[in-house]
């Protein structure tokens, strides 16, 4: 965003510096979440004792929800952290639009991780969520019922990187590409077929050289949802990896 605004090519920056130090035209300059303007007025207006009395664990407030997918009830709703994610998508959400069972919810946005049915009783908060394989993220929440295909869902995750990546790092950019090749070669590979294995081995260490060597979270962050797809959902890959 910084450098969009001073003219150039909207690439990620290097850091250090962080922008509160050196940002905008290399002036200090805070970049906050809009939900975080957001809350100053009800805090200010009710102290912060009353705000923080919301919530659960250090995860303190509200937070927006926006429910998405195949959910009857699709929308952005404010809830206090800490309300369980069967409550958004059971209660608030009125379980999935296709009446079926709930097989997999993507919680934080399209780099949060997918989750099992066997996990929607974890609150909705920071460390919660990170106990539970999660990530809160922006608070996006997309349901799936048990028609899904969760080896396209992983595909997807690593096309949409592909595809929004600025083209600043190599892990990220090249990365991505690459991952979604590997999975395309997964899912059109016979179970047991020679060679099988060390796909499965090379879309790890594209995972990993993604986590690691990406400069920002859009490259670092893809392979949550792939792994926890590889995870939970083995049997859409035809079999465990390895």
């Amino acid at each position: 965003m910084l450098e969009s605004l001073e003219g150039r090519r909207g690439e990620v920056r290097a850091k250090p510096p962080i922008p509160a130090l050196h940002g905008l035209w290399g002036s200090p300059t805070v970049v906050n979440n809009l939900l975080s303007f957001a809350a100053i007025p009800t805090i200010l207006a009710d102290g912060g004792q009353a705000y923080a009395d919301r919530g659960v664990g250090r995860s303190r407030g509200t937070q927006i929800f926006q429910l998405a997918g195949n959910i009857a009830r699709g929308g952005v709703f404010e809830a206090p952290l800490g309300i369980t994610l069967r409550e958004l998508v059971e209660d608030i959400g009125g379980g999935t639009r296709t009446g079926r069972p709930v097989r997999a919810v993507q919680v934080g946005g399209p780099l949060g991780a997918y989750l099992p049915a066997d996990r929607l009783d974890v609150p909705m908060g920071y460390e919660e969520l990170a106990e539970a394989g999660g990530m809160l993220g922006h608070g996006g929440v997309v349901v799936f019922d048990d028609t899904v295909d969760m080896s396209r869902m992983a595909r997807f995750a690593m096309e949409f990187c592909s595809v929004e990546s600025c083209g600043k790092c190599t892990p990220c950019r090249i990365g991505s590409t690459r991952g979604v090749e590997t999975i395309d070669k997964i899912t059109s590979t016979p179970a047991g077929a020679e060679g099988r294995d060390q796909l499965f081995v090379l879309l790890e260490d594209l995972c990993a050289t993604m986590t690691t060597g990406s400069l920002c979270a859009m490259g670092g962050l893809t392979p949550v949802p792939v792994r926890s797809a590889l995870t939970h959902f083995p049997e859409d890959f035809g079999g465990s990896p390895p």
